[in-house]
């Protein structure tokens, strides 16, 4: 199976302070990836320098064959990147409507844009139920998946999400995380997601431990999944909401 992402020796930051210390991974297409790690260790760092958001200071991002690291955002969506930032991720003061007709920028204006809209709502019957209602009136869960279906709207072939888990409850979580499952099963796309919630190794396929900037461990998501307890304790402070009961 190809590559669809490759980061070789990426060292990244914010002034002078270097976040990501040579970061290097892989994801393959069609497979869900889960980059885990506490806070501050450098996930929305990654995810922003693979997004254009956030240019590298050395290193190399490969996008379906093609380099990417000195790319502008726009350009990269184009290549059929979509992301899911971190909540709230949405357009509090638009329609759900409107917020999903923003996502689709990199379509076709008109009749193609109309098509993935009504598409997009159908695979959300609970955003179709609610696309005339203002985004920030709408729960916390459901913002979360509004977020996940206008990133799908540009019918992106990789998903970067940002810590879809964040603030939601458990039951909203387990939900969350079959939906993207169900995703990346009906349409195919390549999904890498941030977390520091260990359930989401058990929609993974693959799965990178991030500690201080730094690939710690690299397994199968289901082989890393067996050592929850172990991860939540030795990596994301053992706090309860990390350790994940599993499903």
């Amino acid at each position: 199976m190809p590559s669809m992402l490759e980061l070789t020796d990426v060292r990244a930051g914010y002034g002078s302070a270097e976040v990501l210390h040579g970061i290097s991974l892989t994801v393959d297409q069609g497979e869900v990836a889960v980059i885990l790690g506490a806070n501050g260790v450098g996930k929305t760092t990654m995810l922003r320098s693979i997004a254009g958001l956030l240019r590298p200071w050395s290193g190399r991002i490969s996008f379906g064959g093609k380099v990417v690291d000195r790319m502008g955002a726009e350009k990269i969506v184009r290549l059929g990147l979509g992301m899911v930032p971190g909540p709230p991720g949405i357009f509090r003061d638009m329609t759900v409507t409107d917020n999903l007709r923003v996502g689709s920028f990199a379509l076709a204006k008109g009749k193609k844009a109309d098509t993935q809209l009504e598409r997009i709502l159908q695979t959300f019957p609970i955003l179709n139920q609610r696309r005339t209602q203002t985004a920030g009136s709408l729960s916390g869960g459901e913002q979360r998946m509004l977020a996940i279906a206008r990133s799908l709207m540009s019918e992106p072939t990789l998903l970067l999400v940002d810590e879809p888990s964040m603030g939601l409850s458990p039951v909203m979580v387990s939900n969350v995380l079959r939906l993207l499952n169900e995703v990346r099963k009906e349409s195919g796309v390549t999904i890498l997601m941030a977390e520091q919630n260990v359930g989401a190794l058990d929609i993974a396929d693959r799965a990178y431990v991030i500690e201080k900037g730094r690939v710690a461990r690299e397994d199968q998501g289901a082989a890393l999944a067996q050592t929850r307890a172990d991860l939540a304790r030795a990596y994301l402070g053992g706090s309860k909401a990390a350790s994940g009961a599993k499903r």
